[in-house]
C-alpha cells in the first residue's frame, strides 16, 4: 500500500514540476542508474526536495531535513513517508548518521543540503561538513547538483532548472583535513554550476 501511494505522490509531483512549473534537468546522464549515491545541492526554497527528488526520474531519494519539520505530526508522517528522515542541527545527530549509512549500505540514494537551510537564491552560504565525512566513511560517490531559480516559487518568475555535475569519488583518507578540503571542493563545482546556469544569457 505504502509504495502504491508513493508512487502517487511521486507522479503528483511530476505533474507540478514538468508540467506546472516547466522545469528543466541538466545533467541527467550523470545520474548513475543503480549503487550508493549521495546528493549535494544548494538550498534555496522549500520547493528544493520535490524538484531534485523529481528531476533524478530512475531513482528515488532519502533526504535528510531539519528535525524541526517534524514537529507538526501530519507534516512529520508525510515526511517520513516519502523517505525523508530528521537531524538535529548544531550538534552531532548520531541517530541521522547511522540512518544516512543506512541508506547507503542499502545502495539508495542519499540527499543532503549542506548549507543547513534555505539561502537566498544566487547566494551560496557555508557547507557543513557533515556530508563529506558520511562519504569518506561510506566511500560513496558524491554528485553535485544545483537547483537555479527556485527561491520565488510558488510564485514563478523565470525557469527552474535542476543541473546535476558529475559524481566525484571521496578521498581515501579520513581526518578533518581532508574532509574540510573535500567539502570546499563540492561546494566550488555547485558553486559554478550555479553561475553557469543561473545568469541571464543562459536557457535556466
Amino acid at each position: 500500500m505504502k509504495d502504491r501511494g508513493y508512487a502517487v505522490i511521486r507522479h503528483v509531483f511530476n505533474f507540478v514540476t514538468y508540467t506546472l512549473i516547466g522545469m528543466k534537468v541538466i545533467g541527467a546522464d550523470n545520474i548513475p542508474d543503480t549503487g550508493p549515491l549521495l546528493v549535494v545541492s544548494n538550498h534555496a526554497s522549500y520547493f528544493d526536495p520535490p524538484l531534485i527528488g523529481t528531476a533524478m526520474r530512475r531513482r528515488l531519494i532519502h533526504f535528510m531535513a531539519k528535525e524541526e519539520l517534524f514537529h507538526n505530526p501530519l507534516m512529520g508522517w508525510f515526511l517520513r513517508y516519502v523517505h525523508t528522515f530528521p537531524v538535529h542541527r548544531g550538534r552531532i545527530d548520531r541517530r541521522a548518521v547511522m540512518e544516512s549509512f543506512r541508506v547507503l549500505r542499502d545502495g539508495d540514494v542519499l540527499g543532503i543540503f549542506p548549507e543547513g537551510t534555505s539561502k537566498n537564491q544566487g547566494i551560496l552560504g557555508k557547507f557543513h561538513d557533515g556530508f563529506a565525512g558520511i562519504a569518506i566513511k561510506s566511500g560513496v560517490p558524491v554528485l553535485p547538483a544545483a537547483i537555479i531559480h527556485s527561491r520565488p516559487l510558488p510564485f514563478k518568475k523565470g525557469p527552474v532548472c535542476v543541473v546535476f555535475g558529475e559524481p566525484i569519488m571521496p578521498p581515501t583518507v579520513y581526518d578533518k583535513e581532508t574532509v574540510q578540503q573535500f567539502t570546499d571542493q563540492v561546494r566550488k563545482i555547485v558553486l559554478f554550476m550555479i553561475k553557469k546556469y543561473g545568469g541571464t544569457d543562459h536557457e535556466c
